[in-house]
């Protein structure tokens, strides 16, 4: 099992977690695990993750599916800010 720790911007923590919450399943079935999401209490846009999957490619390939990219751009993340590091167990 890998680690992927990140980090990014956000619009707007409350919109951004609802929508990250309603799309829990196909992280699921794309086999990542959510360990922790939480957002900085001085900067309610900066979010933080850790998350847990298989292997070191899954999370490229699940943002890469049409319907996975659409959701996280309607959801307000700012791609440009994320800053992702895929750690050893």
């Amino acid at each position: 099992m890998v680690k992927i720790i990140g980090n990014f911007e956000v619009k707007d923590w409350a919109h951004w977690k609802k929508m990250f919450d309603e799309h829990s399943s196909s992280r699921e079935t794309a086999g990542i695990k959510t360990i922790y999401v939480g957002n900085e209490i001085e900067n309610t846009k900066k979010v933080h993750i850790i998350m847990e999957t298989t292997a070191a490619d899954t999370m490229q390939k699940f943002k890469q599916d049409p319907e996975n990219a659409k959701v996280i751009e309607q959801s307000g993340h700012k791609q440009e800010t994320t800053v992702m590091s895929i750690c050893s167990d």
